[in-house]
């Protein structure tokens, strides 16, 4: 089993969880549960969970201060939030899970499973790190990505991303230097979370970050630093013009 602490400065919030999870998730073991970033700190050091149920705005602090609290994090965290869309986004870009309130059980469910099919522990100090860190920018989107595959994740710097190519279910990631990464995740999941003046879809294998693009033929060839080429869509023509004018 897997133990978990519920982090919630509302009692009813507190309760509702709890009854979700021994009703639904038998296999989650709750040792305790606490009401303020004070008490979850005194009780995580206490009883060593391997993941925590975190709100996100408490009478005492936020849940990130709580975090901020600890040298190294080695206990997952799934984020229990109403917080803003940057926030949710921020989530996404650093490979935190997250439910929003009123929690679904069906989400929940889906929660506790990534968590159970997650049994390296490596990754936490990474992931929460690249998190704060995102969020304490002004930029409205994120710097550093965290990218999963097969064997792990990366980390990557945003602006170093030159393209991204749809193979399968996959997406292969081109970086500057040479480097190409394959992702466990699909075009569509860098499309939403790389929504910026940077990042456009030319076509629907293709979503290129107009920063590295060096020339373009109106054979729909679209060239992009370090000897990289992607094929621009009828479809996606237009707005693709439009905004390299604009650049």
């Amino acid at each position: 089993m897997l133990r978990t602490i519920v982090v919630d400065d509302e009692k009813l919030s507190r309760e509702v969880l709890c009854n979700y999870l021994t009703e639904y998730c038998p296999d989650i073991e709750i040792v305790t549960t606490a009401s303020s970033v004070k008490s979850a700190f005194k009780a995580i050091k206490k009883f060593n969970p391997d993941f925590i149920f975190l709100d996100i705005e408490m009478a005492d602090g936020k849940g990130f201060d709580l975090l901020t609290m600890f040298t190294t994090v080695n206990f997952k965290v799934i984020f229990v939030t109403a917080y803003s869309e940057y926030a949710v986004k921020a989530f996404r870009f650093s490979a935190v899970d997250y439910l929003l309130k009123p929690v679904k059980v069906d989400e929940l469910v889906s929660s506790v499973e990534k968590i159970k099919a997650i049994k390296a522990t490596e990754p936490d100090s990474v992931t929460i790190s690249t998190l704060l860190k995102n969020l304490n920018r002004d930029k409205e989107i994120p710097q550093i990505l965290l990218v999963p595959h097969l064997k792990g994740f990366e980390v990557l710097k945003i602006p170093e991303i030159i393209m991204c190519h749809a193979d399968g279910y996959c997406t292969d990631i081109f970086l500057k230097g040479n480097r190409k990464i394959i992702s466990s995740k699909n075009l569509k999941h860098y499309n939403e979370l790389l929504e910026s003046p940077d990042f456009i879809r030319i076509h629907h294998s293709y979503l290129i970050n107009i920063n590295h693009v060096t020339g373009y033929s109106r054979q729909g060839e679209i060239f992009l630093t370090e000897d990289n080429k992607a094929f621009l869509g009828d479809s996606y023509k237009n707005e693709f013009l439009k905004r390299m004018i604009k650049k």
